[in-house]
């Protein structure tokens, strides 16, 4: 099997996994794209848009997604390794722009509850994938409380996150945490609970200079208009 349909072959496994684990129903068609498939043909694509609506629909329903990689992010990331293979530099950029991973859980304690470590291990598994790139870790709150207290809780979600990355074995250097409270809503204007709990994150994102400037400009706009 070559690169490209091996690729093809993992997305459907991820694809599946995470319509399992949020109850979607879906079978994966078999590839017949006649060049070499890297998970963005039109099979694929039509997969990836299906999986995404229906765990879009979950999220407006207010049902808490069950797995930490969003379908686009996913297919983005492996997408993003095709490229970098090619060195395809306008190709990468695109692509790294896209990707953002999603963890929800959170419970500040010594030892981690398995689910949660087997999450955390599969996100420094990607990570490992890029050793030569950098990583930036983005603590989200809810936008319950002040923004000074959420800007220390955001900051020490995603030092937590990032601090095990490193002891799993990702480049201190490469890997940069920044709390942004709740500037950047997954859901604006959360009501219920169930939004609140999907604004209290960390992403995972390829660091860039430019995104660091819109994070901090953002804080700025908040601190201003107080």
């Amino acid at each position: 099997m070559n690169r490209g349909k091996k690729t093809c072959e993992v997305l459907k496994s991820v694809r599946k996994q995470i319509a399992e684990a949020n109850g979607i129903p879906y079978t994966p068609a078999e590839c017949s794209f006649e060049r070499e498939c890297t998970g963005t043909c039109p099979n694929c694509e039509r997969e990836r848009q299906y999986i995404e609506a229906q765990l879009c629909k979950k999220q407006k329903a207010g049902n808490a997604l069950k797995i930490i990689g969003v379908a686009a992010g996913v297919t983005a990331m492996v997408a993003c390794q095709e490229a970098k293979a090619q060195e395809n530099v306008e190709n990468i950029a695109a692509v790294q722009q896209k990707f953002e991973w999603d963890s929800y859980e959170y419970i500040f304690a010594r030892r981690l509850p398995e689910y949660i470590i087997a999450q955390w291990d599969e996100m420094a598994e990607f990570v490992s994938l890029f050793p030569n790139d950098t990583f930036l870790v983005v603590g989200h709150t809810d936008c319950r409380g002040s923004l000074k207290y959420n800007r220390k809780l955001s900051q020490v979600r995603a030092d937590w996150v990032r601090r095990y990355l490193v002891e799993k074995g990702a480049d201190p250097g490469k890997i940069i945490s920044v709390g942004v409270a709740y500037t950047e809503p997954r859901i604006p204007d959360a009501q219920t609970e169930a939004e609140h709990y999907q604004n209290r994150r960390v992403t995972l994102e390829f660091y860039s200079k430019e995104r660091m400037k819109e994070l901090d400009d953002k804080i700025q706009r908040e601190l201003e208009s107080q």
